[in-house]
């Protein structure tokens, strides 16, 4: 088995550097890499020879070409993956790897020089399937070695000690050194007299760096609850298919895209399609004011008014949101580790608001003490987020008990299993769809009103209309004003993306 082939990466360093004289260090990371593909080969070879034996397999790993390093499983991972994906073949045994072959002249040249369909059977002679994803990661642990590499990071004389180590025990022993390094910049303890700078105070109070960024068309949410401000979390709660992911796509991008305010939302239910789709909607029914529901834009054969009106959405969006306005991370599998990673990344790129849609148990997590974990797992998040630290804002949308759907009035209560994820957040809102004997002239109208006049003290009655759908938003949790004192009604048309606040109720309390 030819195993020593050139790698692209050191290819491309060394085409980089050729007819020159290489530096110490392009000398180094040559070598740094070569070493690192030798420990790298039997993660490579492994992988391979098991999606051979498991070719359905190749679906479920979204594994790149890139990742490979060794040619010889380039060559081999390029035929698996276009016989089974390109030409929708369920088997990889040696007659439907030659007949692909037929058609592939120079992948056949290389495939005959290592060895034929016999390297693969003798290199998976004793590979067990189920250590597939082990293997990955496996692979990928020594492609973030590789990454540390390029960065000029003293690798090469830890490569042995990696390979008893895992992706996860080298980050922490990486960040470790990091904090070593500036443990002493910033953490030493400090104390102040409570009337230190407080004429500066005054002054950047005065320029409204208290103030959040604001809850689009829901001007009462935001003045009570101070809106999405640094260095808190705002919480917001509902029961399943309520409208959560709707309500904070469009109470924050319009905002945001209007501040210029970068936003990274990190999505687990969703996709980036549907983001996509659900902002075209929210921009031809907010923005270009011409009518136009989710069912059309889904079901696609579109007439020419209505892709016209598409692409003016889009070209608007587009526009509106360049430098990265707004950033989407579907995850694959939800684990709280990943997405501190990811505020943490874009932090340091200047980004304060983040979105985590939905936030639930991390994947795989399965317990007796399930409640306590997620408890800790919201207090690691707040403790990235808060100002003695990156001083961030995350919206973060999350499930309540089954049990609410018989309630009308929500309590920390709804919250459910985990109730204490509430304690580090600074807001929590919860949403409920109105009850059809809620409406005006029905048997439990509520009375909503308006706020005017000086002061806001005139209340102007509001009618609530059946041919509309409204919402109520229970402010459960507020650092910055009331709680429960009144609970805000919005207007909500889901099916166009358009909601709007009108009003403020009293919601009786369940008996």
């Amino acid at each position: 088995m030819n195993c020593g082939k050139v790698v692209k990466n050191i290819s491309k360093v060394k085409s980089s550097t050729k007819g020159k004289k290489l530096s110490a260090f392009e000398q180094e990371l040559i070598d740094t890499i070569k070493k690192i593909n030798e420990y790298k080969e039997a993660a490579e070879a492994n992988i391979v020879s098991i999606l051979y034996k498991v070719p359905d397999a190749i679906y479920d790993t979204n594994l790149e070409l890139e990742e490979f390093n060794n040619n010889i499983w380039r060559v081999y991972w390029t035929i698996a993956n276009d016989i089974v994906k390109l030409e929708k073949k369920s088997s990889l045994d040696d007659i439907t790897v030659g007949l692909y072959l037929e058609k592939h002249s120079k992948l056949r040249a290389k495939y005959e020089e290592y060895g034929g369909y016999d390297t693969i059977v003798n290199a998976g002679t004793y590979v067990k399937e189920e250590n597939l994803y082990g293997y990955i990661q496996e692979l990928r642990k020594w492609n973030s070695v590789i990454k540390l590499a390029k960065r000029g990071c003293p690798v090469k004389d830890r490569l042995s000690e990696y390979c008893d180590m895992t992706a996860e025990e080298i980050y922490n022993e990486w960040e470790a050194f990091i904090n070593d390094i500036f443990v002493n910049v910033d953490c030493d303890v400090k104390s102040y007299d409570i009337c230190d700078g407080i004429y500066d105070l005054i002054e950047r109070l005065d320029k409204g760096v208290a103030i959040g960024l604001p809850y689009n068309n829901m001007e009462m949410m935001t003045k009570e609850t101070g809106g999405q401000y640094l260095g808190s979390i705002t919480l917001v709660g509902g029961l399943s298919n309520v409208g959560k992911s709707t309500f904070a796509r469009n109470a924050t991008i319009p905002t945001a895209i209007k501040e210029k305010e970068r936003v990274v939302a990190m999505i687990n239910e969703d996709n980036l399609d549907k983001w996509q789709r659900e902002l075209l909607i929210f921009v031809a029914n907010n923005i270009i004011k011409e009518d136009l529901q989710k069912h059309i834009v889904r079901d696609g054969h579109y007439q020419e008014d209505t892709k016209s009106l598409l692409y003016k959405a889009a070209d608007w969006l587009v526009e509106q949101t360049q430098n990265h306005i707004l950033t989407i991370i579907p995850f694959t599998q939800y684990k709280t580790k990943n997405a501190i990673k990811i505020i943490k990344k874009y932090s340091s790129m200047g980004v304060k608001y983040f979105i985590l849609d939905t936030y639930k148990l991390d994947a795989g997590d399965v317990s007796d003490k399930s409640w306590l974990e997620m408890q800790q797992n919201m207090v690691e998040i707040n403790d990235v987020i808060k100002p003695e630290s990156k001083n961030l804002h995350i919206l973060i949308t999350f499930q309540l008990a089954k049990g609410s759907v018989k309630q009308r009035f929500y309590t920390q209560d709804n919250i459910g299993m985990s109730k204490n994820i509430i304690d580090p957040a600074s807001t929590c809102i919860m949403i409920r769809d109105l009850y059809d004997d809620e409406y005006t002239g029905e048997r439990r109208e509520l009375k909503v009103y308006r706020l005017e006049g000086k002061n806001g003290k005139t209340k102007i009655p509001v009618k609530l209309d059946k041919d509309n759908h409204y919402q109520i938003g229970f402010i459960i949790k507020n650092r910055e004003g009331s709680a429960n004192r009144y609970q805000v009604v919005f207007l909500h048309d889901m099916s166009r993306n358009v909601m709007k606040e009108i009003g403020i109720t009293n919601v009786p309390v369940d008996f």
